[in-house]
């Protein structure tokens, strides 16, 4: 029986498909462009070693506490952002993740994070069953990065209230995001979560032996972006 719950724990891996494949993880998509500067703005690029973005997926299913919750991080990005002048009406910007840099489950952020998700290790076995499953059931090979659009942004420092449209596994969906603000001269940050849900996008969020074991649909997004002029 313990056995049995091993392997179970180490299959739970966020949006796995039952029957994936094992394959090497995809080639980078082409790089993100920076636009033309309108006149009378200004164009920021995400300063990714002063950022984080980071993924939190969910355990679920009757017999959850035989798998793990998991904290996936970017280690690539590209980012940029266009402020028009006066006002945030007509503000643009794009951010793209490439899936094969995901970094998953590093310990010292589990310790971070506490709660369940420092309540039991991860094995280097469960992190590699992750990536796997993850690239497979993302479809990673033809979808190689996960990417945002900003379509509008409202409100005023330090607070805005964007509307971004996320693309995930080639569906795009949109989504509301609340964002805190700092600003000053040469440096402006942007901080805040968005909750999506894996079946808006197409996916059928994993399950085994009849919802035994299941990862939740809803995988929390969550930022700190840095950028520079």
């Amino acid at each position: 029986m313990r056995r049995r719950a091993a392997w179970l724990a180490a299959s739970l891996a966020p949006w796995a498909l039952a029957g994936c494949a094992s394959q090497a993880p995809p080639a980078p998509g082409p790089g993100l462009a920076l636009p033309t500067a309108p006149a009378g703005g200004r164009l920021w690029r995400l300063d990714l070693a002063a950022s984080q973005l980071r993924m939190l997926a969910f355990r679920g299913g009757t017999a959850a506490r035989l798998g793990h919750h998991h904290i996936l991080q970017a280690s690539a990005a590209e980012g940029w952002l266009w402020l028009p002048e006066q006002g945030l009406a007509g503000a643009r910007g794009e951010l793209r993740v490439p899936l094969a840099d995901l970094a998953i489950d590093d310990p010292a952020w589990r310790k971070a994070a506490g709660g369940e998700f420092d309540e039991k290790p991860v094995s280097s076995d469960d992190i590699a069953g992750t990536r796997r499953n993850l690239l497979a059931s993302l479809q990673a090979a033809e979808h190689p990065s996960v990417a945002l659009s900003l379509r509008s942004l409202r409100g005023a420092a330090p607070w805005w209230a964007a509307e971004v449209a996320l693309t995930l596994a080639g569906r795009e969906v949109n989504y509301p995001v609340a964002l805190a603000v700092q600003a000053t001269a040469d440096q402006l940050q942007t901080e805040g979560r968005l909750v999506l849900r894996q079946s808006s996008h197409g996916l059928q969020p994993y399950s085994v032996l009849g919802g035994l074991l299941a990862v939740q649909d809803e995988v929390v997004l969550e930022f700190r972006l840095k950028w520079r002029p």
